[in-house]
């Protein structure tokens, strides 16, 4: 069923305007008719029917952003007092893509078919998560649905932000260190075998550093092919490697022993597992279900097994605060914190402060990587430089010593 905005005359003459669910444009015409309305204008119908097509023939898949409008605007919608149905109707007016129209169909069709809200987001888990279908289910058995749609929002805001901060922090860094690569590149493919020809008479009279660096630019001229081809079968295996889950275990483990950014990564992941966590606890989800959704919300593969544990440590009766003992947390007060929670009975609460706090040391931490990495690339890049022109400047100068003898 496709939903069709009319407008017409009703049998009194008078101007009216609606919405009718029809299967076509020309059924949607004949209810009209049917209904004593002579339809002026039908609208909405080729739009719908794309979208529908699309949702048939292929899997809806939603991207961040997508699911942050779609909450977004449904939190302003319901919190005018709009029925659910409607809003999801409206909403189709809104999306701006076909991939969010037909989410927003699928979604309206189950809520009038008799569906709650939860059960009609179900289907797209994969890319909503747990933790936003939970908090959805809360909210409807609660009657605060507005309320967890003002969360969420909420929530995908920061996440949002501190993705787009941490984009937006190392593009610089990754830049320069491709500009540094590809200069290093160029004085060594184009710019030292011009001097070549002058160092040929030389032969082994030239300084080693001189020779060192001829050689590695006939190398890089010669070979380069090899070199890319080796360089992507190289990324290629990596990526293999990295995909499998023994390899996505230690590639993440490794990260998280760098230094600096080992401490930067671990601080923002806890930061989103203890915000879900207490986001969950203040809906009223059971805490054992509430730890099981945040370590899921975990990317880190090799945090996230060392969290999962602690879902074990409250089922078997023990307090939460022992689980929070290994090395993640040696330099922190988080068991003291959490035991003084449990004592307190506000672990929600205790819960959302600690993200706070793990967020600011991560960005804290970040800025001071990004202060010393920057100047860092330079040096490495200047140092490289300076070995080039002197290894061209030495073999000049023995060319000079030679003539003057």
């Amino acid at each position: 069923m496709i939903d069709f905005q009319y407008a017409g005359t009703a049998t009194d003459g008078k101007p009216c305007q609606g919405s009718i669910r029809a299967p076509s444009a020309e059924a949607a015409r004949l209810r009209l008719i049917g209904q004593g309305i002579t339809p002026v204008s039908l609208q909405g119908g080729d739009a719908a029917a794309a979208a529908m097509a699309a949702t048939k023939s292929e899997e809806v898949r939603l991207k961040r952003a997508d699911i942050l409008l779609f909450t977004r605007e449904l939190s302003h919608l319901k919190s005018a007092n709009m029925p659910l149905d409607r809003a999801l109707a409206m909403l189709q007016e809104i999306a701006n893509n076909d991939r969010l129209k037909a989410f927003v169909i699928r979604v309206t069709e189950g809520v009038r078919g008799g569906k709650s809200l939860y059960t009609s987001l179900q289907p797209f888990e994969r890319d909503l998560g747990r933790r936003y279908l939970v908090m959805i289910r809360a909210g409807e058995a609660s009657g605060g649905l507005t309320t967890v749609l003002k969360e969420l929002t909420s929530q995908l805001e920061a996440d949002d932000k501190l993705r787009n901060y941490i984009i937006s922090s190392m593009t610089y860094p990754f830049i320069l260190a491709g500009v540094a690569v590809l200069s290093v590149i160029i004085l060594l493919a184009f710019v030292v075998p011009q001097f070549r020809e002058i160092f040929d008479s030389m032969g082994d009279a030239l300084p080693f550093l001189t020779r060192l660096v001829l050689n590695v630019s006939d190398f890089v001229r010669s070979n380069w092919m090899l070199l890319l081809l080796v360089f992507t079968i190289v990324v290629f295996l990596l990526s293999r490697w990295a995909a499998s889950p023994a390899g996505r275990i230690r590639l993440d483990s490794g990260v998280l022993r760098m230094p600096l950014m080992g401490n930067v990564l671990r601080n923002l992941q806890l930061a989103i597992y203890f915000r879900t966590l207490g986001g969950l606890l203040q809906r009223g989800v059971p805490l054992v279900d509430a730890l099981r959704i945040a370590s899921d919300a975990v990317t880190n593969t090799a945090l996230r097994k060392d969290l999962e544990p602690l879902v074990g440590i409250v089922k078997s009766g023990k307090r939460l605060s022992t689980g929070f003992g290994s090395a993640h947390f040696s330099q922190s007060s988080t068991a003291q914190l959490m035991r003084v929670a449990e004592e307190t009975g506000d672990l929600d609460g205790t819960s959302l402060a600690l993200a706070d706090r793990y967020e600011e040391e991560g960005r804290r931490t970040m800025s001071r990587l990004l202060a010393a990495m920057e100047p860092l690339i330079i040096i490495i890049l200047g140092v490289i430089v300076a070995i080039i022109i002197i290894a061209i400047l030495g073999g000049v100068l023995s060319i000079n010593d030679t003539v003057g003898k």
